[in-house]
């Protein structure tokens, strides 16, 4: 009964120190700068393109990330994220009739529901406008948030984090 107690009490002190090097590592991983905190949105349409926030407030899809690619996505509420553009410092939101554009007041207009499909990509979805989905064609244009849906490909985008070296 006793080797039984301490076996289980060395797996736990075991997996207690494996979650604090992973802590540490982390860390450490900030404060030298490898890690950031900004991310790009993959969608994999046509041959994959990365969502952009354009200075002017265009919202497009460029093969090869660029600095307009880097995206800040903030939690709002649980489901509920905003996103905004690093460089650009506009947020992305989407009016009634489903286009996107980047604004720089958020508003409603910039909250979307984030929902992982059962593929493991994301969708967003406009939070004020049910129905009105965030979307990219197979030439990396925007598309109306009203003609696609979660089930199109378009609409299918994979965060990635954005690393330095």
């Amino acid at each position: 009964m006793d080797a039984g107690r301490d076996q289980a009490s060395r797996l736990r002190h075991m997996w207690l120190l494996s979650i604090k090097e992973s802590k540490m590592r982390q860390k450490d991983a900030y404060s030298i700068g490898k890690v950031n905190p900004y991310q790009l949105l993959y969608c994999r349409v046509g041959i994959g393109y990365h969502l952009q926030i354009q200075p002017n407030g265009t919202i497009r899809g460029v093969h090869e990330p660029t600095e307009h690619s880097w995206l800040k996505v903030f939690a709002v509420k649980p489901g509920v994220v905003g996103i905004r553009g690093v460089k650009s410092r506009l947020y992305l939101c989407m009016n009634k009739e489903g286009i996107a554009q980047g604004m720089t007041q958020f508003s409603p207009d910039c909250l979307f529901k984030e929902h992982l499909e059962e593929n493991h990509y994301t969708t967003y979805s406009s939070a004020a406008h049910p129905g009105l989905y965030l979307a990219l064609s197979h030439r990396g244009q925007l598309r109306r948030g009203d003609l696609v849906g979660p089930h199109h490909v378009s609409s299918h985008f994979l965060p990635r984090k954005v690393l330095m070296s």
